[in-house]
């Protein structure tokens, strides 16, 4: 479509609708909260209508070739992927799994409402009434060192601690919503000499090297089988880390979606038992 005939139409809808639809930015059109509320509705009646063309009325994991997106930061790839994976292979051997790690991430809520993403893991919940955010998966952090480090050959105090540099991840949990979080890990950035793009870097550089690294429980289990490095717990009280499965209300009766989220939240279940 020309802008002219975009301009027109959007003319139109407003004033069918009797409300603005969208409201202009330096990036192009945002749409108004009544927009979003309007789009839910009109979505959720053209899955109907495309569920009575298909004869799509369930979702059928055996025969279904659909590939699922899910955004996981940090190094939640390296933990829940697989895992992921494992558990629809199970039911939908010929499913397709794509894991997305999304910078920045405040575009996690557009590519949900585009349906580019079936869902996602992130730390923070997102301010959009359209976002369905349920909590999934908790944690607590530790430190890991290299086994022949020169100063670090037990659980280090605190002093210890700040005494070392330290390799971190560019922007990972600085932003935190949690104040004890984000001071912590702003206190370890000032000592930070090294940042690398992703988390599975960090057990390759703690390893060939006497920096120190703080990651989250899991992730350090998941290195310290692959890596010559020790995990020790941190000398302090922080609050349990939570990550949230968020999915966007269109997408809250599709079958094929709602399949994908009980598997996340069974795996998220057997993985908060095994941590406790």
């Amino acid at each position: 479509m020309t802008q002219p005939a975009i301009s027109h139409a959007l003319s139109r809808l407003r004033h069918i609708m009797g409300d603005r639809l969208f409201i202009g930015r330096s990036k192009g059109l945002q749409p108004t909260p009544f927009a979003q509320e309007f789009y839910l509705r009109v979505h959720q009646a053209l899955e109907l209508i495309r569920q009575e063309l298909n004869g799509r009325q369930q979702f059928q994991p055996e025969t279904s070739q659909r590939t699922f997106v899910v955004a996981m930061g940090y190094g939640g790839g390296g933990i829940l992927g697989v895992k992921l994976y494992q558990r629809i292979h199970a039911e939908a051997p010929m499913a397709r799994l794509v894991i997305r790690s999304i910078d920045p991430a405040d575009e996690i809520p557009g590519l949900l409402r585009e349906h580019k993403l079936d869902a996602a893991f992130h730390p923070d919940r997102f301010d959009d009434p359209m976002l369905e955010q349920t909590l999934a998966l908790e944690n607590t952090f530790a430190v890991i060192v290299a086994n022949n480090h020169p100063r670090i050959r037990k659980a280090p105090s605190y002093d210890e601690l700040m005494n070392e540099h330290f390799v971190s991840v560019y922007e990972s949990l600085i932003k935190h919503e949690h104040d004890g979080i984000r001071n912590f890990i702003e206190s370890i950035a000032v000592r930070s000499t090294v940042e690398v793009p992703n988390a599975l870097l960090l057990p390759l550089t703690v390893e060939a090297t006497d920096l120190l690294a703080i990651v989250p429980s899991r992730i350090a289990k998941s290195f310290i089988s692959a890596h010559a490095i020790s995990m020790y717990p941190l000398p302090l009280e922080l609050p349990t880390l939570h990550s949230h499965l968020i999915w966007h209300k269109s997408m809250e009766n599709d079958p094929a979606n709602r399949w994908l989220r009980t598997l996340c939240r069974e795996l998220m279940t057997e993985l908060n038992h095994s941590q406790s």
